[in-house]
């Protein structure tokens, strides 16, 4: 695996690490906004790994660590650890066409699993009490029950919840708070599902727009909707006052055309 890089790609992976370390630096120092750059941090070391291989974009991402380490600090390593290590995989999934649900699956379980290590890591590692986290799902817990008991006596469902809900809800709670290590995992999983799919469509979809061989995601019918959905929402952003400047108008002509393609 280890290889001279050639000039090209050196010049090309310096120049998307700096891309990149820009990009974080926007989703730390913006005050709104800065989360549109955090998910293009994703979709530059993806790109880098289509572009020039997986080689290249391991090298482009320990640059970027380096250098936001030097400029922002170590406490901010984890998050960008986390953000080249997701992009590097999209870009390595999407050059060998796997398919969405594998790639989907494989993507929310090891994110999960790497947001697990990080936050527990970090409580262990900085002495905090791993009792907070577990009475944090306590009272979580709480809150819900108390929201849908309302609920269900305002829709005059009181007696059914009471009677024949709440007591499996219950028990499934207390599976959960036995085994709260698992449950913490579970939480993560689900929370980075939309997460996920919404970085893997972004990527999917700008990776296409610059003209890379990648599967189409979500495909078939779905990506009709979507596509449909795109040319309503490029049409309101057409007519807004935010389309009367000229690069908002090329954008859009560009995105309109990609759209014609797709």
């Amino acid at each position: 695996m280890f290889r001279r890089l050639s000039a090209i790609e050196i010049a090309e992976g310096a120049l998307l690490a700096d891309i990149a370390v820009i990009f974080q630096l926007l989703t730390l120092y913006l005050p709104v906004g800065g989360e549109v750059f955090r998910l293009l941090v994703f979709v530059v070391f993806a790109i880098l790994v289509l572009r020039r291989g997986l080689y290249t974009g391991i090298m482009g991402f320990c640059t970027a660590l380096f250098l936001v380490g030097v400029i922002s600090g170590i406490n901010f390593l984890p998050v960008m650890l986390l953000e080249g290590m997701g992009g590097l995989f999209l870009g390595v999934t999407m050059k060998r066409f796997w398919h969405h649900f594998p790639l989907l699956f494989v993507g929310i379980t090891c994110g999960a699993a790497a947001l697990f290590v990080l936050i527990f890591g970090t409580y262990v590692i900085f002495g905090f009490p791993i009792a907070n986290l577990i009475l944090s799902l306590h009272r979580t817990y709480g809150h819900i029950i108390a929201i849908v008991g309302q609920l269900s006596i305002s829709f005059g469902l009181g007696s059914f919840w009471q009677h024949h809900v709440l007591p499996t809800v219950q028990a499934v709670a207390n599976l959960a708070f036995t085994y709260w290590l698992a449950t913490f995992y579970a939480i993560f999983w689900i929370g980075l599902c939309p997460v996920v799919i919404a970085i893997y469509y972004a990527t999917n979809l700008l990776a296409r727009l610059l003209g890379y061989e990648v599967r189409p995601f979500p495909g078939g019918r779905l990506q009709k909707l979507v596509r449909r959905l795109l040319r309503r929402l490029v049409g309101l952003v057409g007519k807004s006052p935010l389309g009367r400047y000229q690069v908002t108008r090329n954008i859009l002509t560009q995105i309109r055309l990609y759209l014609g393609r797709v």
